[in-house]
């Protein structure tokens, strides 16, 4: 590239000004690429905002053992229990309340324990299924979840939040002290296709959740009860003609008067039987793009499987709405990508590795003879 004032070759990476002549040099990206710039910067201003809060020393004396997902755990058992409440609502539904509240108190007992404080001993035992490595990422997975389904206005929706912030910060320190954060020395071919498909793809769906999926009938229904009641009166006179003079009269009394007021409302693909599996479908599949590690760990089998429930899913919703197309089409690059990488995994040979050496999660080496 050459500057436009003075015609010296530019380097790769041009600064603001020309290095020859100093004159300022327009942007050569994209508009895409610098809208994937300013995003960029604004997330990473946002991480390092959420790490400071955090991290502050203010607030991790104040917890037992300076123990983060200790707090995840309250406010996830907080955003469950509330909506118990006749006044607020958001409830993620009896079963997965079950789960998630079961899933908090394990969670909280274990760091309850290693903190030093004292834990009853019925809970000390179960606090050992929490000890388990998938725990916690787990756990973490379904509140990322139904942080996302719950998203709106209210207290419910802010709590979802807080705990997926908090847990999802304490799985990405984890992360980068795990070997699998290094980055691949030869990674395989078409690694970034299957990347920049996935997560796209997967961000469509995402997106595609809040728009409306299809439409329920409800009512409003009222039995009656204590009122006023206004009529209109009208002035006789002894030969029972009108005189002229009306007036409005309001009594008050109780009035077994039933009603039902039917109303039609939008259903947004949140609201779905199965959402929250989509969502989890979704995040897998997005980890499984971003960490090439992850990926060559599990089953080949594992995304084209993701990718089936998903499409299946998908399809199931299908109407003239908005939604389940763009859903659709993020599900349709999905798929590409993952039967792309699962032909290319079985011409390797099957390794399943992203060196191709056949050894899941051994990471870069050389090669087999």
């Amino acid at each position: 590239m050459l500057c436009s004032h003075c015609g010296q070759p530019l380097p790769a990476n041009p600064g603001p000004a020309c290095p020859h002549c100093g004159t300022n040099v327009p942007s050569a990206n994209s508009p895409v690429e610098d809208a994937a710039d300013t995003a960029r910067r604004t997330a990473e201003a946002a991480g390092r905002a959420v790490q400071n809060l955090l991290e502050d020393p203010r607030l991790r004396e104040r917890l037992p053992g300076g123990s983060l997902p200790l707090l995840g755990s309250g406010l996830v058992a907080t955003a469950v229990l509330l909506p118990a409440l006749p006044v607020i609502g958001g409830t993620i539904g009896l079963p997965w309340s079950v789960v998630m509240l079961a899933g908090s108190v394990l969670l909280g007992a274990r760091e309850w324990r290693a903190a030093g404080r004292p834990v009853p001993p019925f809970l000390e035992r179960l606090a050992q299924v929490a000890s388990h490595p998938a725990f916690l990422p787990l756990f973490t997975g379904l509140t990322l979840t139904f942080a996302f389904l719950a998203l709106g206005l209210g207290l419910v929706p802010v709590l979802w939040l807080g705990a997926a912030v908090v847990l999802g910060y304490v799985q990405w320190r984890v992360f980068q002290a795990s070997p699998s954060s290094a980055p691949e020395l030869r990674p395989r071919p078409g690694a970034a296709r299957f990347k920049r498909f996935v997560l796209a793809g997967a961000a469509a769906c995402a997106v595609s959740l809040l728009f409306s999926w299809g439409s329920g009938v409800g009512g409003w229904a009222s039995l009656g009860g204590y009122g006023y009641e206004v009529s209109r009166v009208t002035e006789m006179d002894r030969s029972g003609r009108p005189t002229g003079s009306s007036w409005d009269e309001w009594n008050y009394g109780w009035r077994s008067n039933p009603s039902y007021t039917p109303y039609v409302y939008r259903t947004s693909g949140r609201a779905r039987a199965g959402a929250p599996l989509a969502v989890m479908s979704l995040l897998a599949l997005a980890l499984l793009a971003l960490v090439p590690r992850a990926r060559a760990a599990v089953a080949p089998l594992l995304p084209l499987g993701l990718a089936v429930l998903l499409t299946v899913w998908g399809l199931l919703g299908l109407s003239a709405r908005l939604g389940p197309w763009l859903f659709l089409l993020g599900v349709l690059a999905i798929d590409v990508a993952v039967v792309r990488e699962f032909m290319q995994t079985r011409g390797a040979g099957g390794s399943g590795t992203p060196d191709g050496t056949g050894t899941p999660g051994a990471g870069p080496g050389p090669a087999a003879p």
